[in-house]
């Protein structure tokens, strides 16, 4: 008779790769806000990464709160929006699976639905209460990862002797990893050159009429890529049917 996997080691192979990532972007995300937010420590980016889990999110808000005075609260809402908008879209293959589970493991699953946690979930083919287990382990794999790569990332970063210019190129590096690995489909290379093109289109007009807006145009950029994408949707909904 074959032996039951253990749950708990099958959810913490799985997570692995993830967790080692997620341990490295944390410290760079960790040296990042403590060097360039003036309140952060190790405190700080714990209680940040515990209650506002966004890789993405938390290396732009760096940024945003590094010049608060140039970030309304209104641009700073709709940047997140935009920024995180993907996890409705992942969250809507586990409605239905979601609402079976007790509240409390329902909010920490949709807390913590991240990209690689997400890819992690979709793929297992585990039913019942072992996939329901193996989810909430794979997430708080993820989810404490996170935040211990962040809060490593502030001890070091408040203790750095030297400047960390260019450390926020590492979530830009990850996602053009990311790009170029889905550029590899050709169905991929289309939206690809939409955000792209959107992008230099948004930045040149700027730089043209209003150089001022410049550093300001990832909100309009992003909102036309989207707009572009949503339009094309149908007539590729369509082409996909036939």
């Amino acid at each position: 008779m074959q032996k039951k996997e253990s749950i708990p080691r099958a959810a913490l192979a799985a997570a692995a790769p993830v967790i080692l990532g997620y341990l490295t972007m944390g410290i760079a995300c960790g040296v990042l806000l403590v060097q360039q937010v003036p309140a952060a420590n190790g405190w700080w980016c714990l209680l940040f990464s515990t209650f506002a889990l966004s890789g993405s999110m938390q290396f732009a808000a760096a940024e945003v709160l590094k010049n608060a005075v140039n970030y309304s609260l209104l641009m700073t809402a709709v940047m997140a929006l935009l920024i995180n908008i993907r996890y409705c879209i992942y969250g809507l293959p586990f409605l239905r699976l979601f609402r079976c589970y007790p509240w409390y493991q329902r909010f920490f699953l949709i807390q913590n639905l991240s990209d690689e946690t997400y890819a992690i979930m979709v793929s297992s083919r585990r039913h019942g209460r072992d996939r329901r287990n193996f989810m909430m382990l794979v997430a708080a794999f993820d989810y404490a990862s996170w935040i211990a790569g962040t809060v490593i990332g502030a001890i070091i970063g408040s203790h750095l002797p030297f400047p960390t210019d260019g450390i926020e190129f590492a979530m830009v590096a990850l996602f053009v990893v990311i790009l170029v690995d889905l550029c590899r489909e050709k169905s991929n290379r289309l939206p690809a050159l939409i955000g792209g093109g959107a992008t230099l289109i948004v930045i040149g007009l700027a730089m043209a009429f209003c150089p001022t807006f410049a550093n300001k145009s990832l909100l309009l950029a992003m909102a036309l890529m989207t707009a572009v994408l949503v339009a094309m949707r149908p007539k590729n909904a369509k082409e996909s049917d036939q």
